[in-house]
């Protein structure tokens, strides 16, 4: 008995060691233009009614409860949120310096307890602002091994959020649109590909040329183009990746090998923005699985449906791709 207890005990000291040894502060930057003046950019950040239509965190559960104080757009002024998935916390405003700087204080209730320090900046660009969204803080210590993640993590919500806050504040500037449709049973079907293996500039540049290509030799569509990603991770930059065109059962054949997509359940996002934000797209789909506890099969690819050419769209803003998870 008293083995076993000495061995649980090297074990949790050495666990404690290895916390201990850990750096447990983190900075979290992102900048972006807004098209918009600093004023009109200022007063919607200060605003705290505006966070729900471009909060990055608030979109994967629209029924948080929000709580707002009087006077929630001065100093002391604060909003509440409480969700099953986005958990529990409170945003306060701690320094307002008009036109220029805002300081606050988050405060994480759950899913575990924290208190970080959020910064904005406005800076005037011709007409415009740059806008700068700053976090930075500890983790709590048995937390510790989370702290080279929170940069990446929270930087891509950051991402997010800027894109998002440009549309709100000026619906004809790019800016994604996201909207999480469900689970779909997709079908079976055969199809082209040509395989692209590199970063995510590589694939930018070939999905449109590749498609022409395919679209050419295949003398019609089966269907829309479309992306099969591989060993996908939405944090990473680097794709195994499949530019794809369905083929029909009477389609010529070709110098492509006919290949088969085997159909099952996925969990579909649309996206409605230029295809600059896909990797934006696909982060806030996989946080979303994650958030809601849907187990993704990372043994099936993830597919982008392009329904649009960019090239041809008078709006960047109105094209359309369709995005899906596999999942379990």
């Amino acid at each position: 008995m008293w083995i076993a207890a000495a061995i649980i005990a090297v074990i949790l000291l050495a666990g404690i060691v290895y916390l201990a040894c850990l750096e447990g502060n983190f900075r979290v930057r992102r900048s972006l233009e807004i098209a918009a003046p600093p004023d009109s950019v200022f007063a919607a950040i200060v605003d705290f009614k505006s966070w729900p239509q471009w909060s990055p965190w608030l979109m994967h559960e629209p029924e948080t409860s929000i709580v707002y104080s009087e006077a929630y757009q001065q100093e002391g002024g604060y909003y509440e949120w409480d969700g099953k998935v986005v958990g529990a916390g409170k945003l306060s405003h701690v320094r307002i310096v008009p036109g220029r700087t805002i300081e606050q204080q988050i405060e994480f209730l759950r899913p575990f307890k924290s208190v970080n320090q959020v910064n904005w900046e406005f800076e005037a660009r011709d007409g415009n602002t740059l806008l700068t969204w700053e976090m930075a803080g500890s983790m709590p210590f048995l937390f510790r091994f989370m702290t080279k993640s929170m940069e990446p993590m929270i930087g891509r919500d950051y991402e997010l959020g800027l894109a998002l806050f440009n549309g709100y504040m000026n619906a004809d500037a790019p800016h994604p649109a996201i909207s999480f449709i469900g689970r779909e049973e997709l079908e079976d079907f055969s199809y082209w590909a040509i395989p692209l293996h590199g970063n995510l500039r590589q694939l930018e540049a070939a999905r449109n040329s590749s498609i022409g290509v395919l679209e050419s030799a295949a003398a019609g569509k089966a269907g829309l183009p479309l992306c099969l990603h591989y060993k996908f991770d939405p944090m990473d930059t680097n794709y195994q990746s499949e530019i794809a065109i369905p083929i029909s059962d009477n389609t010529p054949k070709s110098n492509y090998t006919r290949r088969e997509f085997t159909g099952g359940l996925y969990f579909k996002m649309l996206l409605r923005g230029d295809h600059r934000f896909l990797p934006l797209g696909w982060y806030a789909l996989g946080s979303h699985c994650r958030m809601h506890r849907i187990k993704l099969d990372r043994a099936r690819p993830a597919l982008e449906i392009y329904h649009d050419d960019p090239a041809e769209a008078a709006d960047s803003n109105q094209v359309t791709t369709a995005m899906y998870m596999a999942i379990r």
